[in-house]
């Protein structure tokens, strides 16, 4: 679910939705930073999205579209690699669509919560935002609820395919943090870590949400980070809301 919220946020999926079998979710942000490069780049990120859940099984597709206010230097905003043909434009257009699957696994010999997730970014997006390549990846989180908080650790290996104009590195995501939940709202803080595909600096940064249920079937969701080094972006907020669709005879696909 954390992973990181904002993969498919980009969309944070709200813990009430997960018992849902279809979510359609929409999310807007905005982030700010030197993303490791020389010069300031402003990025606005619309996100559509659908998830589906069947038993231990969550499948998910997310659309971005992007509005980039590239600064002079190669940098790399939210997944999205600005090569030196880009830099200095303004890019706008749809990203990739990412495809992802995740299991919740309950390991009697180990203690804790176990989610996997794979995904696969398809080459579908603009010239400008899109590799031209298949990008994959891999997750998985540990978590252990105690009362209303869960701590949590993630790691991720992220591959990319190499674009005509840079030759992209695979890297590594982790993450820590806890879950709090307080009524009906949900709250996550997470410490985030995160290599550049471009051989920047790496990303540091601490990520917060919020998410809670509001009307029939509805969730809120406010999201944002503050970087912590010269390779995050120097802010970003964020606010989506997901319409949860339930049935009584949902079964595994698998």
């Amino acid at each position: 679910m954390r992973n990181h919220l904002l993969s498919a946020l980009a969309l944070v999926m709200p813990s009430s939705a997960l018992a849902a079998d279809l979510s359609l979710t929409t999310s807007a942000s905005y982030s700010a930073g030197k993303y490791g490069g020389t010069e300031r780049t402003q990025a606005t990120v619309a996100n559509l999205g659908a998830s589906a859940t069947f038993g231990e099984w969550t499948l998910s597709a997310a659309l971005p579209y992007v509005n980039i206010d590239a600064g002079s230097s190669e940098v790399t905003v939210g997944g999205i690699v600005v090569g030196p043909k880009s830099a200095g434009s303004k890019i706008r257009g749809f990203g990739d669509i990412t495809l992802s699957a995740g299991r919740s696994l309950a390991l009697e010999w180990l203690p804790v919560d176990v989610t996997v997730q794979g995904q696969v970014k398809l080459p579908t997006g603009a010239k400008a935002i899109s590799t031209g390549k298949l990008d994959g990846g891999l997750d998985i989180e540990l978590a252990k609820s105690f009362g209303s908080v869960s701590p949590f650790v993630s790691a991720g290996y992220r591959f990319y395919g190499d674009s005509q104009e840079l030759e992209l590195e695979n890297g590594w995501l982790l993450s820590a943090g806890a879950t709090l939940t307080l009524g009906k709202v949900t709250f996550i803080g997470s410490y985030d870590w995160s290599q550049s595909p471009i051989g920047l600096t790496s990303a540091k940064e601490i990520f917060a949400v919020a998410s809670g249920p509001f009307g029939h079937g509805w969730n809120w969701t406010v999201y944002g980070s503050k970087g912590l080094n010269e390779g995050a972006a120097a802010r970003m907020v964020g606010f989506g809301l997901t319409r949860s669709f339930r049935s009584s005879k949902a079964s595994t696909p698998f």
